[in-house]
């Protein structure tokens, strides 16, 4: 007599038992020092998205569930996703549209992305869009688990290549930054030491320095109080909102500031920014809000800090060297404006 394993139990039971609840099954154990990856799932038909996921993590895999393209793109821009597969047949959006929608923000973000198209109704003029459109493989329904997992090891073959190449460019661009560093301090001439500085003289309130008398010490401004600085910024934001209404959010927004503001708010209040609220904040169409993310994150003016309860997702920081003179130079408007209301 056969005795039947608890995976497949939990595969049958739903089939023979509908009345009972679906046991998550137990996961493939990954490979040694590799951690699970997550794989987001894009289709409106929430029970082959479910028993998909049964399959990915029957292999090993984190499944992500998208119902629809918007919560696709909100997931991709909030967790740390590099697999993708996407149903073809959606209602508003088909699947490759929206590959190459995910595509565009990928490229902005410097994220790489891969995907796998799924379709019930396979044809070869979907197959070249799919193929077109740089997808890795092309799933017809029902889909097996072995064609699931060679089309995910065609991934894993993808990305290791590139992987260990750039591990090796960086690796030789630090070799050189230091060997240039060493050259130039064996080269560099070696001139008298300096001489030792004069000890310190005692300052009192009247005494009387080597050069003269002491000069009075500039008076330090008070820090701005939090509620002010809270409520300056808010007017500014709502001001900048006003100047993208006049030319159509296109023409007389600014949003690397307003990105900053929301940013430099955010840490105020205690709350913490996502990268999609980031983008959303700026007023900027999507596409062009997370180039600028890219490019700040790349000039060093934002940090992302990870979430320490979702390894996977980032927040976005000021750097603190941006972030001391951002803040004086607000202190300034906010002590002048009141300087004005005062007189």
């Amino acid at each position: 007599m056969s005795v039947m394993t608890n995976q497949w139990r939990g595969r049958l039971d739903p089939l023979y038992r509908p009345d009972m609840p679906r046991r998550a099954p137990e996961p493939l154990a990954s490979p040694i020092g590799k951690a699970i990856e997550p794989v987001l799932l894009v289709d409106d038909d929430a029970d082959w998205c479910h028993e998909c996921a049964f399959t990915l993590q029957m292999l090993g895999y984190e499944p992500i569930i998208a119902l629809d393209p918007e919560r696709a793109l909100e997931v991709f821009l909030n967790q740390d996703v590099s697999i993708a597969i996407v149903d073809y047949n959606m209602p508003g959006q088909d699947g490759i549209t929206l590959i190459q929608e995910l595509t565009r923000n990928a490229e902005a973000l410097g994220r790489k992305l891969h995907f796998i198209m799924a379709t019930g109704y396979a044809t070869k003029d979907l197959a070249v869009d799919a193929m077109r459109a740089s997808a890795v493989d092309f799933l017809e329904k029902p889909i097996r688990q072995v064609d699931l997992q060679i089309a995910l090891q065609r991934i894993d073959a993808l990305r290791d290549e590139p992987v260990a190449r750039d591990d090796l460019i960086d690796k030789m661009a630090t070799l050189s930054d230091e060997l240039h560093r060493l050259s130039r301090l064996i080269h560099e001439p070696q001139g008298p030491a300096a001489p030792a500085a004069p000890p310190p003289v005692a300052q009192g309130p009247f005494s009387a320095s080597p050069s003269g008398p002491s000069a009075p010490q500039e008076a330090v401004e008070p820090p701005v109080p939090q509620e002010d600085m809270t409520a300056f910024i808010r007017d500014q934001l709502k001001k900048e909102a006003r100047k993208r209404e006049i030319g159509q959010g296109e023409l007389f927004g600014d949003p690397a500031w307003e990105m900053l503001l929301d940013l430099l708010l955010a840490k105020i209040e205690d709350r913490q920014v996502s990268v999609s609220s980031a983008c959303i904040a700026s007023g900027a169409p999507m596409s062009t809000a997370l180039r600028l993310v890219r490019r700040l994150v790349s000039e060093g003016v934002l940090f992302r800090v990870p979430d320490e309860h979702d390894r996977r997702r980032n927040f976005l920081v000021i750097n603190p060297k941006f972030e001391e003179p951002l803040i004086a130079h607000l202190s300034e408007q906010v002590r002048a404006d009141g300087k004005k209301a005062a007189g």
